[in-house]
């Protein structure tokens, strides 16, 4: 299957030569850490707390556009924000066709997306949040829609829709922001309603049958009411053939759609409130994963030599072995493969300015979530029909904010924060006539009665586990900085979350099947259990203290430590409790201590922005997953991995040489690993051989990291001729290899890969209103990639794959 190589970096230490290297871009300052990617648009200007676009006309002036941001809750230029923050405009991710999630670890550093399906999806920061699918606990990393933190990683798998700014921001978070996180924050805001005409209407086509409508319309309605409408609809074939199905369409397609509505009411200068309501929904055969590796082949004691356990099982279960390599995009199924997602939600964000100056924010929101998955074992036998684990979710949120005034002395932000989700979900197993051969014919006494088919252990049996996790979290949280002298701040920030949470498993008793002289196989593998009521309370302290130092007005140089606390969580799933108890079910907080060092320079009469950092982050109680003996068996559960350290440099150059023309170069190195990580899963490569079901990772790269990630863009708008203006724009982004699995397992590693992307159009001005023609190409090179892999039955790894070359056009009218 996956061609394997040796790997010469697996598990040896970092090199000096590594951190001398990176330590010298930070005190020579020729590198970046904050992505400003310049605009045709003034970037943000922010009106009694509502982000705007505003138009303006072509000059002949070369330097970088400024860029404000509300990081610390009052406009500030982010080159005067003493912390790391990689920011994408609307129209930066337009150029590039980031329209997906997924997609902005293309363009950001330090940045990993695993994404299989939306609730097998995580986002990581520096290597921390590599925990996808787990629905009894929260992300590492939060994402924020318009000020609203999403409970849910996949609440954020849509359509990226009238985005006006995209923030990054890295270490613990938790001092200025709603939810406490441990390792950062991803923050989208989308345009705001305009009290002038901001219309837009856009068809985009491609390869696969690829076709995207979307629309945005704003204006006033009122003279204090302004009103804004969205829409998009998005398809595409999918591109991995079904050879079991010839005359099926190819899995992996995308349907998508969704509306988002705004009303803007903003009767005088000192307060506004802004009305959002949104809905997407996703129907489509997104989640089928392609085998990566079959397993180990070895001399069995028993079965004897080139002894497979997938391939046996397999064949005994009459299966078709295609042996398919990864790269050739096929899989042999005979079930369907679906996926299905509603969601949405509304929000309401009042803001008054008093008459003392300071300001008052109110951000009440709600929002759903509802997933359905229809997967099966990927084989063209009948031994699982489908499995998967529905999910419904919703959450409730209130946020109270009072900012200060702005001051020569000392500026504050302090709030209050109310947090309520609850979660239900649905484990589904339905096995077919060939199950008991696919899953446990490897086991010798088994083996007679399978091959006759008598057994009748798992065969048409059904299974359902419910779980649910109830969260109710309540904060206080401030932040302040004091200007000791006009060129040294120094900021200090804390809160006090208090999480009360209550969760509960319930495997009922299998339906279906016949009467089998194996009773006791099947209570043990799908026996009814009750977990019964389990709570969890934790109150958890964030702080943060930086200093920063004004070297002259073009650089800033600042150092911080903070610290953050993720509470603990649920496994919602029965695992080791039946002999270990429900208390096994039950994970820790997770605790992270962050160290940082960086500069940031503006050069070059405003035509080079250069930023570096340093960091170092401690996570104490990493939430992913381990071990548990039960016996003589180990069985892997959802747990805290003990110490993981992650440290390294993240850079940034942004440059505009000539006028029209912005480059922008930015990357990170990072070395995570393991300082205490013991009990954990052993490689299938191992286990099935030789029974060691454990192993240690102390010491080890963390999984889902790669130590180097680099991005390059460019775009380059000509000067206008006879009202039309031609540009062209350009990205290439590479990333390191990493394993693909938490065993670390060799057959699991996702090679380094590199992605090309570019456009070229030209805009055409026709009075007020502009058409803007474009052709453009995504992974150009049409690379086939893999983005993540999972351990599947029988020691298969299976991998998800990256979307493949599309080339297309694009029609924009804005009006």
């Amino acid at each position: 299957m996956k061609k394997m190589k040796v790997k010469f970096k697996l598990g040896t230490a970092i090199q000096p030569s590594q951190l001398a290297q990176s330590i010298a871009w930070i005190l020579l300052g020729c590198t970046a850490s904050t992505v400003v990617l310049a605009q045709d648009e003034v970037p943000q200007i922010q009106q009694s707390g509502i982000v705007q676009q505003q138009p303006v006309n072509e000059a002949d002036v070369v330097e970088l556009d400024a860029v404000v941001v509300t990081t610390r809750r009052r406009e500030e230029k982010a080159q005067d924000v003493p912390t790391p923050i990689s920011i994408l405009s609307g129209q930066t991710l337009e150029s590039q066709r980031l329209s997906r999630v997924e997609d902005l670890q293309q363009a950001l550093p330090s940045l990993n997306v695993a994404f299989q399906n939306p609730r097998q999806s995580s986002v990581a920061i520096r290597g921390l949040g590599n925990n996808p699918a787990s629905d009894g606990l929260e992300a590492s990393v939060g994402v924020y829609l318009d000020n609203v933190y999403l409970g849910r990683p996949g609440m954020v798998v849509f359509d990226i829709l009238d985005v006006a700014q995209l923030e990054l921001l890295r270490g613990p978070q938790g001092t200025l922001f709603g939810k406490n996180t441990t390792a950062g924050l991803l923050n989208i805001t989308s345009k705001a309603p305009t009290f002038y005409p901001d219309n837009t209407l856009e068809i985009s086509a491609g390869e696969r049958n690829y076709f995207q409508a979307k629309s945005s319309l704003s204006d006033a309605l009122t003279e204090t009411v302004a009103g804004r409408f969205s829409f998009y609809k998005t398809v595409q074939d999918g591109f991995i053939e079904n050879v079991a199905q010839p005359d099926a369409d190819k899995l992996n397609d995308i349907d998508r759609q969704g509306v988002r509505g705004q009303i803007l009411w903003q009767p005088s200068d000192n307060f506004n409130l802004r009305w959002i309501a949104d809905y997407h929904e996703e129907d489509d055969q997104q989640g089928m994963r392609v085998d990566y590796d079959l397993g180990p082949t070895f001399t069995h004691s028993v079965f004897g030599e080139n002894y497979n356990q997938y391939l046996s099982n397999a064949t005994q279960a009459g299966a078709t072995i295609e042996n398919f390599h990864y790269t050739d995009r096929k899989v042999s199924s005979s079930k369907p493969q679906r996926m299905q997602v509603n969601q949405g939600g509304t929000s309401v964000e009042a803001n008054w300015t008093l008459d003392s100056g300071k300001k008052l924010t109110s951000i009440t929101a709600y929002r759903f979530w509802n997933f359905t998955p229809t997967n099966s074992d990927g084989t063209d036998t009948d031994a699982i029909r489908n499995l998967g684990v529905s999910v419904e979710d919703k959450q409730y949120s209130q946020e109270l904010r009072l900012a200060s005034a702005n001051n020569e002395t000392f500026n504050w932000v302090t709030g209050l924060y109310y947090f309520q989700q609850n979660l239900d979900n649905d484990t589904l197993v339905q096995y077919g006539n060939q199950a008991d051969a696919f899953l446990l014919y490897q086991t010798e006494v088994l083996r007679p009665t399978i091959e006759n088919g008598t057994s009748n252990i798992l065969n048409n049996r059904e299974s359902h586990t419910y779980g649910y996790a109830d969260t109710k979290s309540y904060a206080a949280f401030g932040q302040g900085t004091w200007h000791v002298v006009p060129k040294l701040d120094i900021t200090a920030g804390g809160r006090v979350t208090y999480e009360d949470k209550e969760a509960r498993v319930n495997r009922l008793a299998p339906t279906g099947g016949v009467n089998t002289i194996y009773q006791a196989v099947v209570n043990n593998q799908l026996g009814a259990y009750d977990s019964g009521k389990l709570n969890l309370s934790d109150t958890g302290y964030s702080g943060l203290l930086t200093a920063s130092y004004k070297i002259n007005p073009n650089n800033l140089l600042y150092a911080t430590y903070s610290h953050g606390e993720k509470s603990g969580g649920f496994n919602l799933a029965v695992g080791t409790a039946p002999s270990a108890g429900a208390g096994s079910l039950k994970v820790d907080p997770e605790i992270a201590d962050n160290y940082e060092i960086g500069l940031k320079q503006t050069l070059w009469n405003n035509r080079l922005q250069l930023n570096s950092n340093l960091f170092w982050v401690d996570v104490k109680d990493y939430q992913t997953t381990g071990t548990q003996q039960i016996g003589t068996n180990y069985v892997s559960v959802l747990d805290n991995a003990g110490k993981v350290r992650s440290r390294g440099a993240e850079i940034d150059a942004t440059i505009r040489p000539i006028q029209g023309l912005t480059v922008n170069v930015n990357g990170s190195w990072n070395d995570a690993k393991y300082t205490k990580y013991e009990g954990t899963p052993a490689p299938s490569s191992v286990s099935i051989p030789t029974g060691v079901a454990y192993q240690d990772l102390t010491g080890e790269r963390v999984y889902g990291v790669p130590e180097w990630i680099a991005n390059v863009n460019f775009r380059y708008d000509l000067k206008h001729k006879n009202r039309w203006q031609p540009y062209i724009a350009g990205s290439y982004s590479w990333r390191d290899w990493s394993y693909g699995n938490l065993d670390n397992a060799k057959e699991s590693i996702i090679d380094a890969y590199g992605l090309f992307n570019a456009s070229v159009g030209t805009r055409y001005n026709i009075g007020e209103n502009q058409l803007d023609l474009s052709l453009w190409a995504k992974n150009l090179n049409d690379k086939t990639y893999v983005t993540n892999v999972f351990n599947r039955y029988n020691g298969v790894v299976g991998a998800t794959l990256g979307q493949p070359r599309t080339i297309g056009a694009t029609l924009k009218l804005s009006f």
